[in-house]
């Protein structure tokens, strides 16, 4: 079967200026390009408006779906606007090169969220997070928390579970918040951390998936912004949820990538006089990609 990719470009923010830069970046690489821009009101026909918060990225995603959901694409490979991919990549190379597999999903890495070595600023919404919440029904959408630790036995991926949280007690929200300080502070303390729903995390802009389980994964992505989940768990946790096979960087062919710290940036960009095209002609070989690029930075 023929491969017909969709590249959706994420934006977080509403930043037109970008997209003739990415478009020229792309073009002769990709036939079907879509800019996912929140809060859009242009006229470029390729550009899809989205209304969420940028924290939840997942639901770009999952409103875009709708808009091209019935144009046969064969994969779907999701990247941000401050993202370059190794510009040997184009629509007909991406598998080969890469080294992804066309029946499995592409996320940065899986990261055991109990992990108190790498401490991070949004565990609390993932401590935070339930099936269960007054106005959301999403427990019929998502699977059941003994379904979910079925997939993440299946995926060996390790998790830790507590009781269901007392919701339906008429002194709910003061419980709410004892719960919640009691999971903090054994985190930050006794470093032990409990959550009332399997969970994982990873960076996750750039990923890629598969048309067979997108509708699924987009349904799942879409519940869990509406429950105000983090993207950087949301997106891993759909994958690990609907999906057979889950790849990380470190299995693919192309198993590095440039993460620039934010100092660093100017460093990086002197080394290639700020030219794109001399990074693009001296982009490193077995590097997926670097992020972030600050195109307008760039000559």
């Amino acid at each position: 079967m023929d491969t017909k990719i969709a590249l959706l470009v994420i934006y977080n923010h509403r930043y037109d200026k970008n997209i003739p830069r990415i478009e020229q970046i792309y073009k002769g690489r990709f036939s079907h390009i879509y800019h996912i821009v929140p809060f859009y009101d242009g006229i470029q026909e390729n550009v899809i408006p989205v209304y969420e918060c940028s924290f939840q990225f997942q639901g770009y995603i999952s409103q875009a779906y709708q808009h091209i959901k019935d144009l046969g694409f064969t994969h779907y490979v999701a990247v941000a606007d401050d993202m370059l991919i190794n510009p040997k990549l184009n629509e007909n190379t991406f598998f080969e090169l890469s080294g992804i597999d066309r029946e499995a999903c592409f996320v940065h890495e899986l990261r055991d969220l109990r992990d108190v070595r790498r401490r991070w600023f949004h565990i609390g919404g993932a401590i935070r997070f339930t099936l269960f919440n007054r106005g959301l029904e999403i427990d019929n959408i998502l699977p059941s928390k003994e379904e979910a630790e079925i997939a993440f036995q299946r995926h060996r991926i390790p998790y830790r579970l507590i009781s269901e949280w007392p919701y339906q007690s008429i002194r709910r929200r003061a419980r709410e918040s004892l719960l919640l300080y009691r999971r903090l502070l054994r985190y930050y303390i006794f470093q032990r951390i409990y959550f009332s729903y399997p969970l994982v995390g990873g960076y996750s802009d750039l990923i890629v998936v598969p048309n067979t389980i997108m509708a699924r994964f987009c349904q799942y992505c879409g519940a869990f912004a509406a429950a105000r989940l983090f993207v950087e768990i949301a997106i891993p946790t759909s994958m690990i949820l609907c999906c057979d096979k889950v790849q990380t960087l470190k299995q693919i062919k192309m198993n590095n990538s440039l993460l620039l710290p934010r100092d660093k940036d100017r460093d990086f960009l002197s080394q290639y006089n700020y030219s794109y095209a001399e990074l693009e002609k001296n982009f490193p070989a077995d590097m997926f990609y670097i992020h972030p690029i600050k195109l307008s930075k760039w000559k």
